[in-house]
């Protein structure tokens, strides 16, 4: 059976060929994801920094108060390149931690390989 992962972002195509081979559900805004998250499980959830005008801590925050997707592997992603101090980079991370995520990942610090590699891992693959 192939493991489901919500994907709460843009249909970025670098993110949907990391994740190709499972059966994506793409979310645009948090209303939706809200809603999506009610219908059905998950293997994992991946949340884009940007989602939604920048509601990733929003959507974090709703996943881990949800007793059904309390378990659910989080991960959260950076996907677009943007100007931004070391500093911050290591802000979003430890807040995603703090906040029950399970990993932060900068796509453009960490390659393909290595990012499908930590996927596979959370999902058991």
């Amino acid at each position: 059976m192939k493991k489901t992962v919500l994907v709460a972002d843009h249909a970025d195509a670098r993110l949907s060929t990391i994740l190709a081979g499972y059966e994506l559900v793409f979310v645009r805004t948090l209303d939706e994801a809200k809603e999506t998250l009610t219908g059905r499980n998950f293997d994992l959830i991946v949340i884009g920094v940007h989602f939604d005008e920048s509601r990733m801590f929003d959507l974090l925050r709703h996943v881990r108060w949800q007793e059904r997707h309390r378990a659910t592997p989080v991960v959260c992603v950076l996907t677009t390149d943007f100007s931004r101090p070391a500093i911050a980079a290591e802000g979003l991370e430890i807040a995603v931690k703090a906040l029950g995520g399970t990993a932060y990942i900068d796509l453009k610090s960490l390659g393909d390989r290595e990012t499908r590699g930590i996927v596979d891992d959370l999902l058991g693959a």
